[in-house]
């Protein structure tokens, strides 16, 4: 095992200081400019490396090669993370990397003075970590690692293997794609040219090993146009829109909503809505590891819509869904090899391997049904998105250790 933790400092310190939000709003590709900035340093940082056919694309996804080192057919292999943070206002700009060393157990105070203080029950993989050497923000801001803890790892594997030409290895393909926060990660990308047999995302949270298993995902959005009547004599007559959207969301049972379900339980929970006297809209997320068990869940929803127009007969109630992402597993328990040689290289390296089913979405979920098996491997952060985010350098001085071995064990 070889102790990568300076250099992975070093490497993801550079990264998190670059800002590089994605933007939900934003209609181009990529949504945001600081992405193409963030993705021509590490086009640089590629060239240095001397890595082949490197192609940074309009639409922000950067390529390249590292040409095997051995004679043969063997497995090309892909690993890909994605360049956006979570794009909230101004908590991605001017992140400053604060090293805990040999953390001790207990609390971890990011900020005192900013109440930034994060207790190990809030975040179960700290209790793994006792004695780690753990990276967070200066608890201002978000730290950046979800992904650019994959990118450093993946660019640390790199400088090992161009440092070690005697460490055989197969063709080796790297991708850093755009916008994967805002569920785009994947568009535009060309899974012919990248060439890769299989893949993995490095976009794991800390002891959460190889994940190939993901919720199954829709959007339901929601058109009311109500009957308009002046309010001093709106008796008998207005149907408001308002009251409407409220109708339908009261009617949802609690015990499905994001925040009252774990583990393996689907959800529906509603993220987003307008409302006034004339219309009103809204947009609901449906999640579940079972495509059967996602379609029962709007279905449901449809019978109390159905049951509220009867309610509001004068009125305009529409639904539409879209069906966005399926859970990665069916395809993968067909197509084992790429999870096999993981669970082997991480093993072998001391690492967890059986990861929990990711309770969100992944690009790799999408390039898997687009042709590119790839599960998602622990890039060694945790609690993402906020300035309790976290990350263990020693874990992911391990993680690195996994994917070299991962390599050398393709070619054997």
């Amino acid at each position: 095992m070889i102790n990568f933790k300076k250099q992975v400092l070093e490497t993801f310190t550079k990264y998190a200081q670059i800002e590089s939000g994605s933007d939900f709003k934003s209609k181009t590709t990529p949504s945001t400019q600081t992405q193409v900035e963030f993705a021509k340093v590490l086009k640089a940082d590629l060239e240095k490396l001397g890595l082949k056919d490197i192609k940074l694309a309009p639409t922000c996804h950067l390529t390249a090669k590292l040409p095997a080192n051995i004679k043969g057919k063997y497995p090309v292999i892909g690993f890909l993370a994605h360049m956006d943070t979570y794009p909230e206002g101004t908590i991605g700009r001017k992140v400053k990397v604060c090293l805990h060393p040999n953390y001790n157990g207990g609390e971890l105070v990011i900020n005192k003075e900013l109440g930034v203080i994060l207790k190990p029950e809030l975040s179960p993989a700290l209790k793994k970590c006792v004695g780690h050497d753990i990276i967070t923000s200066a608890g201002d801001t978000l730290l950046g690692t979800d992904d650019k803890a994959g990118i450093a790892i993946i660019m640390e594997m790199l400088k090992y293997f161009t440092a070690h030409p005697e460490i055989e290895h197969g063709d080796i393909r790297i991708a850093f794609t755009p916008d994967e926060e805002i569920a785009r990660g994947p568009d535009n990308f060309d899974v012919p040219a990248f060439g890769a047999d299989f893949a993995y995302t490095l976009d794991g949270e800390c002891g959460d090993g190889i994940a190939y298993e993901n919720f199954n995902a829709a959007t339901v959005d929601i058109f009311i146009k109500g009957v308009l009547a002046h309010p001093g004599q709106a008796k008998g007559i207005m149907e408001n829109p308002v009251r409407i959207l409220a109708d339908i969301i009261s009617k949802w049972p609690e015990n499905k909503l994001a925040e009252t379900t774990e583990g393996r339980q689907g959800f529906l929970t509603f993220t987003e809505s307008r409302a006034d006297f004339a219309t009103a809209t809204a947009s609901v997320m449906v999640r579940s590891f079972e495509e059967k068990e996602l379609r029962a869940m709007i279905s449901e929803f449809e019978n109390i819509v159905a049951d509220i127009r009867k309610k509001y007969p004068g009125s305009q109630i529409e639904v539409k869904t879209t069906y966005t992402y399926k859970n990665m597993r069916p395809i993968i328990d067909k197509n084992p090899t790429a999870v096999k040689l993981a669970k082997e290289a991480f093993k072998e390296c001391g690492l967890d391997t059986d990861g929990a089913p990711i309770r969100g979405g992944t690009d790799g979920a999408r390039l898997t049904y687009m042709g590119l098996i790839t599960p998602n491997l622990d890039a060694g952060y945790a609690t993402p998105h906020g300035p309790f985010e976290w990350a263990s350098l020693d874990q992911m001085s391990k993680i690195i250790n996994a994917i070299i071995c991962l390599c050398e064990k393709a070619v054997k």
